[in-house]
């Protein structure tokens, strides 16, 4: 129901009834100048509030609330109420109505907006439209008592609205620039990662740059050494007519020419590793029968060099109870190259080659009676690019341990160096039984 207009004024003049209604809102605005003033009097940013209490003193509501519409929705958000306990700001509610109106039993359109109002018998609504008299929110009023003066308090919430259309708009602006700052922010943290990850990369490049340099180095000793001593005994072998020492400088040269060919294969294998090498898949391995089979082969190397050097092989497990499944591929070429080194830097003694398996890997360990690893190269032998020093290791750098070392790395294994072993070189690695 909606209520007639009750707030009038006395009428001079004979004839005249003594309560009639206001004809124009000029002529409201005349006789409630007081009120008027007291509502446009804020002018402040913070003054909304302060409007809107008001407001509700002015129309005997109990609560005014000024509401937002959602683009494209016909829904409101709270933009600010005289009673923020009853409704916080940034509620959200639908809301059908865009005229003014009043009623005296809305208790059940009432329980469906953000009020938490008992015993609301009559509410007011006022749209709030723009320059271009487009909606863009309502400024509504809920009255716990019968609403009355109904003309009077329309007036006033409509007089109050063009205000309100202004602060919409500052709502929705700071909005945008709420957004703006927030994206901003966004892209900057953005662009500081990035700058970040860049800076990183540079680092990251120049240090790639070095230690390749230091590789080239270091594989430019290890093959000019054997070249130089196969070009320096070729020129002796054509000098000499002692057959003792032709046989001396043969043998000279054909170790030479063995180490320059493991060289070669090693920057094989380096290419290999580095294109994404598919290693062949798992399979049941004997332990005893392979580590058997590489002694073998590298007693007969130490055989052919002339060295004093007993292989020696320690086996944990008797066959067949010694089969694990796994790549022997990868335990191959791993004991291959610790013991190239070995074979290399051991010239009498012993080398042993040991195992112990669990449930969950194999460990594997080479020792010798070697010189052993210079204290603090423990950890750099096994990188493909680190620098050492030729003086600390007498016959070249070797890229064997760092090849082993990537080929581990595939499978989820570990190599080290025991530091403390004392009796020469003692190089350990793992490799799972339970992944492959």
């Amino acid at each position: 129901m909606i209520f007639k207009n009750l707030f009038s004024r006395k009428k001079r003049g004979a004839g005249k009834s003594r309560n009639e209604e206001y004809s124009t809102t000029a002529e409201f605005v005349e006789h409630n100048i007081d009120n008027v003033k007291k509502l446009l009097s804020s002018v402040g940013y913070n003054d909304l509030l302060k409007r809107l209490e008001d407001m509700a003193a002015m129309t005997h509501c109990h609560v005014v609330a000024l509401c937002q519409k959602l683009p494209g929705q016909n829904k409101y958000m709270v933009v600010d109420s005289s009673e923020r306990t009853m409704c916080p700001r940034g509620t959200v509610f639908s809301w059908m109505h865009t005229q003014p109106m009043a009623s005296a039993d809305a208790e059940s359109i009432i329980s469906t907006l953000p009020f938490n109002v008992i015993g609301g018998t009559g509410f007011i609504s006022v749209p709030v439209k723009n320059e271009r008299n487009m909606l863009v929110g309502i400024l509504l009023g809920i009255s716990t008592d019968r609403l009355t003066d109904i003309d009077g308090k329309v007036r006033l919430m409509h007089i109050l609205a063009p205000l309100m259309e202004a602060e919409v708009r500052c709502v929705k602006l700071r909005q945008d620039v709420r957004q703006c700052e927030q994206r901003i922010a966004s892209l900057n943290q953005s662009i500081e990662v990035i700058s970040t990850d860049l800076r990183r990369e540079r680092e990251l490049t120049a240090e790639s740059q070095q230690l390749k340099s230091i590789f080239l180095t270091n594989l430019s000793h290890e093959i000019r050494t054997p070249m130089n001593v196969i070009i320096g005994f070729a020129d002796l072998l054509d000098k000499t007519e002692d057959e003792a020492e032709r046989a001396k400088f043969i043998d000279i040269v054909r170790q030479s020419g063995y180490q320059l060919l493991n060289v070669i294969d090693n920057l094989v294998e380096i290419s290999k590793l580095q294109s994404n090498y598919m290693l062949k898949p798992a399979c049941p391995v004997q332990l005893n029968e392979m580590l058997t089979k590489i002694k073998m082969k590298y007693q007969e190397i130490l055989r052919k060099e002339g060295k004093d050097v007993e292989i020696e092989t320690v086996f944990s497990l008797k066959a067949p109870n010694d089969t694990i499944w796994n790549s022997d591929e990868i335990i191959t070429k791993v004991l291959s190259q610790i013991l190239d080194n070995s074979c290399r830097f051991t010239t009498s003694g012993k080398i042993t080659i040991s195992y112990v398996v669990n449930h969950k890997e194999a460990a594997f360990c080479v020792t010798d009676t070697g010189p052993g690893f210079k204290p603090g190269s423990e950890k750099v032998v096994f990188d493909m690019f680190g620098d050492v020093s030729m003086d600390d290791v007498g016959k070249g750098k070797g890229i064997g341990l760092a090849v082993a070392a990537k080929y581990l790395s595939l499978c989820g294994g570990k190599i080290w160096v025991d530091t403390a072993y004392r009796n020469g070189a003692c190089v350990n690695f793992t490799i799972p039984t339970d992944k492959l």
